[in-house]
This record gives structure tokens, C-alpha cells and sequence, in this order.
């Protein structure tokens, strides 16, 4: 028995400092897709992701106005500085509270992009470069197009190198990655993945495609590094350019310390699967509800007990020991090229889990995010929409079969009347642009977000009050529990947990 003790001990110390410590972890996280207008219901473009980071890392919503900038000025970036350039464009993010860059993001021109960490035998850098997130903002605030983003991205990473160290120093550990990304506007799509310096890139004009955390370019790219080929024979990856593929050359997932290929390779088959299932039908409320809230469901990896409880990576990523991240933040950009610019891009946005959350739609030329939006850190604050939400989610953990379905039912409703009266405003909104009353038209949209916000912090605040009643009736059963605690109390967020 005391030999038991002694092993528990020393696994526990083991994980301890395995998370915590400063050891480079292969994350597991982010799923990005996108339907082009053939596979949409209105011949519109849509972009979802969700981003997955670590569990207690807020990830608030901020909006930048256009904004000039004087000659000389320099971009404070997560590690570096960069010079800006005279103008960057109007653009709304997902921003990780301590970085510069967005997990993912839209801007005026509706550009949005998506993100995915994958893991390549090229070097890493180390905080002397540009994260992703990084490259992804500022490729919302330079490029007009889905292309001209892209080469914005790709002359960046060209210049600069991509850097980690992509987790909170001190706080979570070491992370570092190189990029893939989804890049769409209303018209096109392009997929950019990148290995170091090098890159790869695939227009996409009709049907779907997805990535997750590996390479999906094989020998179909459309651009690329002019020597992304004769680099590969010279690495001894490949025999020749006959013998090249972009995927299995440059990807690192093959060997013992590689992280979990299999687990990437499900999400990304689900996610691939199910835009296939709806093409010709996709909407923004079926990407929310079939992929963005996807954990599975019907599938041989099916959580047993319930979304919080699963032994798999899922689309909508849950937290536990085994994997330490989470979906913080969602998007379900809504690009329609026959609208006017205020109503062009519909930026449907999420915090924490998906879920058990509640999407809301922001618009650009005008109408604002409200500001408490960009709120939060990684501690617990009350004040914080975002940790509104994720601890909504924390107690929904707690019995996930008795408290999840109480957020669902409010929520489903919420989106519901969201997406009616959207079809109302924006029909009043489109009467007055047409009138020559475009002041008129913002100030309509505006109202209609603050409506949506005004109702959304009613229900987060009763659910935050009601849960933790529901459970002492119900009971806490979580699988990991013992995980949970062990973060809860250092964050400061206030759960019936002992």
C-alpha cells in the first residue's frame, strides 16, 4: 500500500510538471472549415472554427476601427516589433488576452480567417518571430481579399520566421507550432499551410474543405515556396520531385515523440464528413449546431457519459488530464457578396465551449462590439462576458447529463430568435441604404446587437446563479473531477467543488 502511495505521488508530480513546468508540449487543438457557395443554402461563403486553447485562458472579442498610421511607426507584436503599414483595415478578433494576434477574425473587406497549429521537421524559433495568431491579424488588418491576405501572410513569414512560445510564460508551459490556415473572403478560399519558411497553398472555388492540426496539401497545391520541392530532396525527406509529397515530406507526426496524428486525423475526417452530409444546405445555424458543437455523436468514438466526458479529442474540444486544452472561442463567418458593405459579413461569434454557449451576431462600417466584450485574463472575473461563459461551462462539467441540456434548451432558443429577428433588421437596414440613409441603416444594426447582448448577459448571469442550485440536487459526477479541482481554486473561479 505504501508502494501505491508512492507511485500515486509520483505521477502526480509527473503531470504536474509536465503542464506546468516549461516542457514542450505538442498541443492538440483548433478545427478550421469552410463552404463555398455551392455547398451553402444562399450561395454564400461560410468560414467556422474553433479554437482550442488552455482552460482557463480567456480569449475576449475586440474590435479595431481603420485606423492611419504615421511614417515610421513600428507593430508591437507578441515578440517582435514590425513596421506598420500607413493603413490597416477595420477588423474584429478573437484575441488570446496577452497576445497581439487573433486566433481568428474578420475585417471589413470580410477576409476571415481560421488558424491550426501542425507540426513540421523544419526548426522551431523561439520568441524572435511572428506567432499565427500574429500573422492572422495582420493579415485581416493588410489584405482586401482572401489573396492578398494570404501573401501579406506569406511575405511576413518569409521575412520574420513563425515564433512560440504560444503559451502564457510561467503559467501553462512550453508550446510551439508552425501554421495552417483557411483563408476566405466572398468570393474564394485559400488554404495556406506552412512548414517554417515554407509553404504550400491551395485555391478553393467550390465544394468544402477542413483542416486540423496536420498537413492536408499533398501534390495538389496551386501556389507555392519556389524551392519547397529541391528543399525537400536536399533534407533526404523525398527522392525527387516525382517522388514529393507536401503532406508526408514536411509533416512530423511519424515518430515516437511526434504528438497524436490519430486524433487529428478523426477530427478532420468529422469535420470533412459532415460538410459533405449538408452540401447544398449549409447555413450558419447548421455549421453552429453539426460542426462547431460536434463531439462525435454517433460516431465508434462517441463520448460515453457525455461531451465533458470523452477519451477523444472532439470538434468542440473538451478539457481533461489527458488533454489539456479546450474550445475557448468560436467563429461562423457569413460572407455574402451581394450585399452591401455593412451587411456583407456577419461575424456569428461564441465564448468557451460552443456547446453550452450561445452564438451572437456583429457587423462592420459602424456598428461596434461592446467594449466589456474584450474583457478578461486568465483569472476569474465576474465583469468578463468571456468568463461569464466558461464557467457556465465549468459547472455544466460538473454533470454534464443534468445541467448541459438546461444551457442548450435557453441558448437554442436565444439563436433562434437571433437568426428571425436578423432577417427583420437587416431587411429595415437594406430600405434605408437603399433610401441614401446609411447613418440611419448602423443605427438600426446597432440595436439589433445590443438587443442580442442585452438578452444574452440576462441568461448568463441566471444560469451563472441557477447551476450550482441544480446541482445540489443532482449531484456532482465528473470523470475528472480531481482535474478540475486543481485549477478551479489557483483561478479563483467560484465552483461547488471541495
Amino acid at each position: 500500500m505504501q508502494n501505491v502511495k508512492m507511485f500515486r505521488r509520483m505521477f502526480a508530480t509527473v503531470l504536474f510538471l509536465t503542464l506546468f513546468a516549461g516542457v514542450l508540449i505538442p498541443t492538440n487543438a483548433c478545427d478550421t472549415w469552410v463552404a463555398m457557395q455551392d455547398a451553402t443554402a444562399d450561395g454564400s461563403v461560410i468560414l467556422g472554427k474553433n479554437s482550442d486553447r488552455p482552460p482557463m485562458e480567456a480569449q475576449p472579442l475586440v474590435h479595431f476601427s481603420r485606423m492611419t498610421h504615421k511614417k515610421g511607426e513600428m507593430d508591437k507584436c507578441t515578440y517582435i516589433k514590425i513596421p506598420q503599414v500607413p493603413v490597416t483595415y477595420e477588423n474584429i478578433g478573437s484575441k488570446i488576452w496577452w497576445t497581439y494576434g487573433y486566433e481568428m477574425g474578420m475585417n471589413e473587406y470580410g477576409v476571415a480567417i481560421g488558424n491550426e497549429a501542425v507540426w513540421s521537421k523544419e526548426p522551431y524559433q523561439w520568441n524572435n518571430g511572428l506567432l499565427g495568431m500574429d500573422l492572422l491579424r495582420l493579415g485581416l488588418e493588410r489584405g482586401k481579399t482572401a489573396y492578398e491576405a494570404m501573401h501579406v501572410i506569406i511575405d511576413l513569414l518569409e521575412k520574420y520566421g513563425q515564433s512560440g512560445d504560444c503559451e502564457y510564460k510561467g503559467e501553462w508551459g512550453k508550446a510551439n507550432y508552425h501554421n495552417s490556415f483557411i483563408i476566405a473572403d466572398p468570393h474564394v478560399a485559400w488554404v495556406l499551410e506552412t512548414a517554417g519558411k515554407y509553404w504550400a497553398a491551395k485555391k478553393i472555388t467550390h465544394g468544402v474543405y477542413s483542416i486540423s492540426n496536420m498537413y492536408t496539401i499533398e501534390h495538389d497545391w496551386d501556389e507555392a515556396h519556389p524551392k519547397l520541392v529541391e528543399h525537400a530532396i536536399k533534407m533526404g525527406w523525398c527522392k525527387s520531385e516525382e517522388d514529393f509529397n507536401f503532406a508526408r515530406d514536411y509533416g512530423d507526426y511519424w515518430t515516437k515523440n511526434s504528438p497524436n496524428a490519430g486524433d487529428m486525423q478523426i477530427r478532420r475526417n468529422e469535420s470533412y464528413k459532415t460538410l459533405k452530409k449538408y452540401y447544398g444546405r449549409i447555413t450558419p445555424e447548421i455549421m453552429m449546431k453539426a460542426l462547431n458543437r460536434n463531439v462525435h455523436e454517433g460516431t465508434v468514438v462517441e463520448p460515453r457519459w457525455g461531451a465533458a466526458e470523452t477519451f477523444w479529442a472532439t470538434i468542440d474540444m473538451q478539457d481533461n488530464a489527458h488533454s489539456p486544452y479546450h474550445s475557448a472561442a468560436s467563429i461562423v463567418a457569413h460572407l455574402r457578396s451581394w450585399m452591401p458593405p455593412l451587411l456583407r459579413q456577419v461575424y456569428w461569434s461564441s465564448f468557451s465551449n460552443p456547446g453550452v454557449n450561445v452564438f451572437k451576431p456583429f457587423y462592420f462600417h459602424g456598428p461596434k462590439v461592446p467594449s466589456n466584450y474584450a474583457k478578461g485574463t486568465s483569472n476569474y472575473s465576474s465583469s468578463s462576458p468571456w468568463w461569464w461563459a466558461n464557467r457556465v461551462k465549468l459547472l455544466c462539467n460538473l454533470n454534464y447529463r443534468a445541467l448541459a441540456p438546461t444551457a442548450r434548451a435557453i441558448f437554442d432558443l436565444t439563436e433562434e430568435w437571433e437568426m428571425q429577428r436578423q432577417r427583420v433588421y437587416e431587411a429595415k437596414a437594406l430600405k434605408l441604404i437603399n433610401e441614401g440613409k446609411e447613418d440611419a441603416a448602423v443605427k438600426v444594426i446597432q440595436k439589433f446587437i445590443d438587443e442580442n447582448c442585452a438578452r444574452v448577459e440576462k441568461e448568463y448571469k441566471m444560469l451563472n446563479k441557477t447551476l450550482p442550485d441544480i446541482l445540489k440536487t443532482a449531484g456532482i459526477k465528473y470523470v475528472y473531477i480531481d482535474y478540475l479541482k486543481s485549477w478551479a481554486p489557483k483561478k479563483g473561479v467560484p465552483l461547488p467543488i471541495r
